[in-house]
């Protein structure tokens, strides 16, 4: 890949913080998530995340800052289980109780010599409660019957302007160049929200499930890549998570409150690859 500048570089790790998230609707009404933190570790990959269950019938526009914000930037990372958004990362995203989280961490190597060959090592490291970024995008939903999808797409492109991979080499700080491309984000097209975005179905191979004796059954077979399952409640609440699955498997899930549930199989990179909702 190669930045605005036309730069040859390689991208090793890309990762940032979203939050305080807001969805507007139906004529300007505002549901309000503002609790929510997301982690999105991505390079080149779709990042999928289950918000809840409302009663929206047309988004109209998302609101989100990009970063942490003060009022979690610098708690005691300790306090959040693994699994966390806040929670200790790889590579890290935490720089200390004094500076708080790094909002957006680029590593990778960038063409120095203008022979088309990423050679030299940089780090672009964001941080600073004065860096925290607020974007309001208007956006068209994708709604197939029973999930409505909104797409976003992230230029790393876009977000580097004014780094040249080649030379910028190593910051890890608050101002200059970290404070430039983090602006970026209000400036650039960094983050959009095609008119025409609709969704990859991917729907690989196949789940089903039975229930008997309270207990909810669930299998699947040729899941290709298939890593881990997430059951989410109706309001969007994380239930239960499986590890360390495979193309076919099957799960037992019981002790389960009465209501509407969701099981999502994902991809190490956070894809859902099927999905089945149920009653209980």
């Amino acid at each position: 890949v190669s930045s605005l500048g036309g730069v040859a570089m390689e991208i090793t790790d890309f990762q940032y913080y979203l939050s305080n998230l807001e969805i507007v609707h139906d004529g300007g009404q505002v549901l309000d998530l503002t609790d929510t933190v997301l982690f999105v570790q991505t390079a080149g990959q779709n990042y999928s995340f289950y918000l809840g269950n409302f009663n929206i019938t047309n988004v109209e526009q998302v609101n989100f800052g990009v970063g942490v914000p003060q009022s979690l930037n610098h708690e005691d990372i300790v306090q959040y289980p693994a699994g966390h958004p806040l929670s200790w990362q790889t590579p890290s995203m935490h720089w200390g109780w004094t500076s708080g989280y790094k909002f957006m961490l680029c590593d990778g190597y960038g063409d120095n010599t203008g022979n088309g060959t990423p050679n030299n090592l940089f780090q672009l490291h964001n941080l600073g409660d004065a860096n925290y970024k607020w974007v309001q995008l208007p956006v068209t939903a994708h709604d197939d019957g029973t999930l409505t999808t909104i797409v976003i797409n992230c230029n790393l492109d876009e977000w580097l302007y004014g780094a040249n991979p080649g030379t910028v080499g190593i910051e890890h700080n608050t101002t200059g160049i970290n404070a430039t491309i983090l602006s970026n984000v209000n400036t650039r097209n960094v983050f959009e929200a095609p008119a025409d975005a609709g969704i990859e179905e991917t729907n690989i191979g196949s789940v089903t499930l039975n229930i008997e004796n309270d207990a909810v059954n669930i299998n699947w077979k040729d899941v290709v890549g298939a890593t881990k399952a997430i059951v989410y409640d109706a309001s969007g609440r994380e239930v239960m998570q499986f590890h360390e699955l495979s193309n076919d498997g099957k799960v037992s899930i019981s002790d389960l409150g009465t209501g509407t549930y969701f099981f999502y199989l994902k991809s190490k990179e956070n894809t859902i690859l099927n999905d089945i909702q149920f009653f209980q």
